[in-house]
């Protein structure tokens, strides 16, 4: 083939060639690490410098220790290999389990002199025996050992100031807009420094942890009329300074639960950035396993990054949690693997920390899914599944499939239906037979009463809920069920090929997974019986006959529930490990019901299944249930 390029434009081509090679070597010598091909482990180092974890499992509501863990060198071990690299020294959790620490005063006091010029004037909730103040001051110092003893970094967290949660209202005693409050807590932080010596960081919350604050329109004369962030920010940056200066490589952390989307950025922007730190929960209302990172979130991390301060997201990375509860042995690990993965594409985002709590002795899916993806955030999906499913032996790829449908059933329950549908163990399929209603969660806290609306379609009480809104829980309560009905018919086939060590985790696990299965369809029936009712009895006062069909349906669902209750009892009974107290055999209302159904709609119809006051006939985590 004949070319026309010319010498002359030969040369020229030559010489870009050569002034394109120059640039490129400029920018590998001027531009650090340019020539450096990436590796997962220094990008792991560099987006999340912080992963927190910490032992044990607590009760939300009771006062003990849900999975008690032991503070060893094995566990502290057993987190350090899974890629954390700081440890909460406390299980601080607003039930207080086995009396640990949750504030300050747990652990340190003034002494008597400082005590009469600067009193604490709420009494405590700890235990105030002087055994059980030393016991607490010593478990502490041998965390800080083993946590040093591994190479780990220390965070205590606690609630400031102390008011016995909201026991005093919007005007508490210990109030930060007196200068006596701000030093007291200042001198406790000098006596707390010097007495625990290895404590490295600290988490303060404001609210919750039975710390509250003054409401600008509450009674307090120091504070009426002062926005909430003009009073906090002055108070924080008092503690962050001493703090700072207590521990020069240490940093103070904040957590601003309970405050307004807006209060919390106006304090992002306020508040002085040296060695100050931010622990947000994973969205602006709740740590919810399925819903992590909304627009308050990206807002806070964007802001912060802005002035130079970490943010660590809080998310749920063990099989236990506040929503499962008392479930403590259910695996979702695809759940925990895109809630991380969402968190820390954020940007502004510095680390992960465990919301809850964690047992690593046990063997959990979900933690070690966390494990992997500290290792490797670039890690895929069936990658990742795999690696967790290699001890299962030849029933890996069944546990690759198991793991899908459990993380389907887990992302298509109602979570964000309402505050009162966590905990979902605790609900109880034997539901009320008044019109089933959907439970609003409220708190006299800014948050509770503006941003969280974002969140949770039902928080204050809006009286009966609209019959799409019953339909809309309904219809993703059936969809649930449906997943976890197909891993419980998968899990039966794996526990007659699972390696014989892993048997009795992945029994628990099903046991637990049948019992989320039975309340997420009571509330799908409690739901669409409502409705049904609803229309039927629409249909009487109009004086149209009853359509055959829809009563018809109404009788399969009543007896489908009534067997879904039986079938849950005798789970119940024939468990040895089962968390959920058995109650009678017997749900005789609805066996009444049913029989009336039959008998008479018509007086059906005026007595069942009609609104009624809400009286928490079945527990308050019985959010169909009046």
């Amino acid at each position: 083939m004949k070319t026309n390029i010319s010498v002359r434009q030969l040369t020229r081509y030559q010489s870009l060639t050569q002034i394109a090679l120059f640039a490129a070597l400029a920018i590998l010598i001027l531009i650090p690490g340019a020539c450096v091909p990436k590796s997962d482990a220094p990008a792991v180092e560099e987006a999340l410098p912080y992963k927190v974890g910490f032992l044990g499992v607590p009760f939300s509501i009771e006062g003990k220790m849900h999975i008690p863990v032991e503070w060893n060198a094995e566990n502290v071990g057993r987190l350090k290999s899974l890629g954390f690299n700081m440890i909460q020294l406390n299980v601080a959790w607003g039930s207080r389990p086995a009396d640990e620490p949750l504030n300050i005063e747990d652990v340190v006091e003034l002494p008597p002199d400082l005590q009469d010029l600067y009193p604490q004037v709420v009494p405590l909730r700890s235990s105030p025996s002087p055994e059980r103040r030393e016991q607490r001051r010593a478990d502490l110092r041998s965390r800080i050992a083993l946590c040093r003893a591994a190479g780990l970094r220390t965070l205590f967290h606690f609630g400031v100031p102390y008011n016995a949660h909201s026991r005093y209202g919007d005007g508490p005693p210990n109030c930060i807009s007196d200068p006596k409050v701000a030093e007291r807590y200042k001198l406790l932080f000098e006596l707390f420094a010097r007495e625990f010596p290895g404590v490295d960081d600290i988490l303060v919350y404001t609210y919750d942890q039975d710390a509250w604050l003054c409401s600008e329109f509450g009674p307090c004369k120091r504070c009426t009329g002062v926005p909430l962030h003009e009073r906090l920010v002055p108070f924080l940056d008092k503690l962050s300074e001493t703090w700072r200066r207590l521990s020069p490589q240490g940093r103070f952390w904040w957590e601003p639960w309970e405050l307004s989307a807006g209060q919390s950025l106006e304090c992002v922007e306020l508040v002085k950035p040296e060695q100050f730190g931010l622990m947000l929960h994973c969205n602006t209302a709740e740590v919810m396993a399925t819903m992590p990172v909304d627009r308050w979130f990206k807002n806070m991390c964007h802001l912060a990054s802005q002035r130079g301060i970490p943010v660590v997201g809080e998310y749920f990375l063990g099989a236990a949690s506040e929503e499962l509860e008392p479930f403590v042995s259910l695996s979702h690990p695809l759940v925990i693997l895109r809630g991380l993965k969402a968190l820390s594409a954020v940007s502004g985002i510095s680390g992960i920390k465990e919301y809850y709590g964690l047992a690593p002795d046990r063997e959990d899916p979900n933690l070690k899914m966390a494990g992997l993806f500290f290792k490797n955030p670039q890690i895929g999906e069936i990658e990742a599944l795999q690696m967790l499913a290699k001890p299962y032996g030849k029933a890996a790829d069944e546990m690759v499939g198991f793991w899908q449908l459990t993380s389907a059933g887990m992302e298509l329950f109602p979570w964000e239906t309402s505050w009162m549908i966590r905990e979902v163990g605790n609900s109880r399929p034997d539901h009320s037979l008044s019109a089933a209603i959907l439970r609003g969660m409220d708190c006299p806290t800014p948050s509770w009463r503006s941003t969280r609306h974002s969140i949770f379609m039902r928080i204050e009480p809006q009286g009966p809920p609209d019959p799409w809104l019953l339909e809309d829980v309904q219809l993703r309560c059936e969809l649930a069920a449906k997943s976890m009905a197909k891993a419980l018919e998968s899990g039966s086939t794996i526990m007659t090929i699972i390696p014989k060590e892993l048997a009795g985790s992945l029994q628990l696990n099903l046991a637990e997974l049948s019992a989320f299965q039975r309340r997420a369809l009571a509330y799908a029936y409690h739901l669409r019986e409502t409705n049904l009712s609803a229309i039927l009895r629409k249909s009487r006062e109009q004086g149209l006959p009853a359509a055959d069909k829809l009563v018809n349906e109404l009788k399969t669902l009543l007896k489908a529930d009534l067997a879904n209750f039986e079938a849950d009892q005798r789970e119940n009974q024939n468990s040895a490990t089962s968390n959920i107290s058995p109650q009678s055999l017997n749900w005789k209302e609805m066996e009444e019901a049913i029989i009336l159904l039959d008998k008479d709609l018509d007086t059906f119809l005026k007595k069942i299944l009609i609104p009624a006051p809400n009286q928490n006939s079945k527990g308050i985590f019985s959010v169909t249930s009046t």
